[in-house]
């Protein structure tokens, strides 16, 4: 299968708060890239929410060395279980947190990965 990703994601512990559509859900992050993030969510809460609604969304996260907020758009949603997998698109985001998300990935790049 093609990677339609613009840039690649790494792992992130963390929780984002999302605001959209009316309902504000305190999720877990899944994963982080310069170009979006990915948090779990319950099948149920989400239901049949379109790709495209937009909300805002804070990342909390003591990897990232400080707090990012940002607009986000939802990408794609992904069936794993009874949980989604929603991919969240920046839409607007300051240069200073894009620099706080690069450099954690550079931090993931150099650390190897434990077997």
């Amino acid at each position: 299968m093609k990677e339609r990703r613009r840039s690649p994601r790494v792992f992130l512990q963390g929780h984002v708060s999302l605001s959209l559509g009316g309902m504000h859900l305190d999720l877990p992050a899944a994963d982080i890239s310069v170009s979006g993030i990915g948090v779990l969510i319950d099948a149920a809460v989400l239901g049949a929410k379109p790709s495209g609604e937009v909300g805002v969304c804070r990342i909390d996260s003591p990897d990232l060395g400080g707090r990012v907020e940002a607009y986000v758009s939802i990408m794609r949603i992904r069936r794993l279980g009874e949980r989604r997998l929603v991919g969240l698109r920046f839409e607007s985001i300051s240069d200073d947190e894009l620099e706080l998300i690069r450099e954690y990935k550079r931090k993931c790049r150099e650390t190897p990965a434990a077997s």
